[in-house]
């Protein structure tokens, strides 16, 4: 039986995907294992949880660490086992199907280093609508003249160390404590009310706690707002001149973003939720580049 309060780990396995295992050095289908560890309070969950994920090879049956952003999909164990290799990756690790076929392109091309340059920054990248976009232009490197090849390259480079510099700078992005805050908040209220003798009518407590989250969530809204502008001044500015990565890009990668089609803990998302609050920031202070 659980405590009232303290640390749970969950393990789930979300399914098989094809991934090349650094141990037997080829493509394998690999088992997808996610675990988090959170925070409970009376059985709730009152913090973010600490998310691992893992790969456990089918070959040598050795784990190893994965970022689950590059799947598309999992595929359940009784099915994939009916798949061919080739089918499986193509389902579910379009990254690594892609950086097979452009090992193929750079071949072809006869070892063009700055389009193997552009490709190296491009798989870096996180998969979504801007990476498309660049892939889409990488793609007709043979119809580009050297002008506007010199010029993707640049592009690609800028938003792949655009996309570095954001997941280094969220860890240190400011945290909510809505969620422990308003369900402590909440209890304590109802308590409260519980413990007066003339009110203890239970649609009187109800009432309560409904406000008090409410009351709660707006002063975390306030507070979370200002720490996100003093963030955006006193950290993201001046490290983004300092690491040369233009905030326009910055802003162009985190937006870029979308939700886990793992459903699992992406870490860049809470800046994307207060990503108009920090393009409010830099807009007021002149920092972005007008169109």
């Amino acid at each position: 039986m659980r405590a009232i309060w303290g640390t749970i780990t969950e393990i789930r396995d979300l399914g098989v995907v094809a991934e090349y295992c650094p141990y037997c050095e080829r493509l394998m289908s690999c088992l997808l294992r996610s675990v988090c560890r959170g925070d409970y309070i009376l059985f709730l969950k009152v913090t973010e949880p600490l998310q691992e994920n893992s790969c456990l090879c089918t070959g040598c049956l050795k784990p190893f660490p994965c970022i689950q952003w590059r799947y598309a999909a999992a595929v359940p164990v009784q099915e994939a086992k009916t798949l061919p290799l080739d089918d499986l990756l193509t389902r579910t690790n379009p990254v690594l199907a892609l950086r097979i076929q452009f090992k193929e392109q750079v071949g072809a091309l006869g070892g063009d280093n700055q389009f193997a340059d552009a490709y190296q920054c491009l798989e870096a990248m996180r998969p979504g609508v801007l990476r498309s976009q660049l892939l889409r232009e990488l793609l007709s490197w043979n119809q580009l003249t050297e002008e506007q090849r010199t010029l993707l390259t640049q592009q690609i480079g800028a938003r792949s160390r655009a996309w570095h510099f954001a997941e280094h700078i969220a860890a240190g992005f400011p945290e909510s404590g809505g969620c422990m805050t308003q369900t402590v908040a909440a209890l304590v209220v109802g308590m409260a009310f519980l413990l007066i003798p003339a009110i203890r009518d239970w649609r009187w407590v109800i009432v309560a706690i409904t406000l008090a989250v409410i009351g709660v969530a707006f002063i975390n809204y306030v507070l979370m707002k200002r720490r996100v502008t003093q963030w955006t001044h006193r950290i993201l500015v001046p490290e983004a001149v300092e690491a040369g990565v233009p905030l326009d890009c910055f802003l162009a990668v985190v937006n870029d973003i979308s939700g886990s089609r793992l459903n699992l803990t992406e870490n860049l998302w809470p800046m994307k939720q207060q990503l108009e609050s920090i393009r409010a920031v830099l807009n007021d202070e002149g920092k972005l580049s007008k169109k």
